[in-house]
């Protein structure tokens, strides 16, 4: 028989997985994703007028994906953390509005660790 090849993580594990590694450039484009669709669907309720029946779709789709974006970011930046090495408790920097952009600058730029950690052997990748 063929040997299996090793399959990469998925794009489950990318948004809403929240055990091993993620390094800076995964992290960027997974908010980067949901800035993006967040911006879309207000751009909709905006260009709608609000006596379309469209208004109404438009703003259920913006709280749904606020929430789901919610949650995927926590996870996000959960696996970000994990690469760094540091105590996950930090997340709470994202919710305090004086930090949170600061914070969020930290996660983008701060090296992760090299080598292997107790989160995972490998970066952008579960923990195995």
């Amino acid at each position: 028989m063929a040997a299996v090849e090793e399959q990469g993580p998925s794009l489950t594990w990318l948004f809403f997985g929240w055990s091993g590694r993620l390094g800076r450039v995964p992290f960027a484009l997974g908010w980067g994703f949901w800035l993006m669709l967040l911006s879309a669907s207000l751009a909709r309720i905006i260009i709608v007028p609000k006596e379309d029946p469209s208004f109404l779709f438009w703003s259920f789709v913006f709280v749904g994906m606020a929430i789901v974006s919610t949650i995927s970011s926590i996870m996000l930046t959960v696996k970000r953390l994990h690469d760094m090495n540091v105590p996950v408790p930090l997340i709470i920097c994202l919710f305090i509005p004086a930090i949170s952009f600061f914070a969020l600058f930290a996660f983008l730029v701060w090296p992760g660790t090299d080598g292997p950690n107790e989160n995972g052997r490998l970066t952008n990748r579960p923990k195995d």
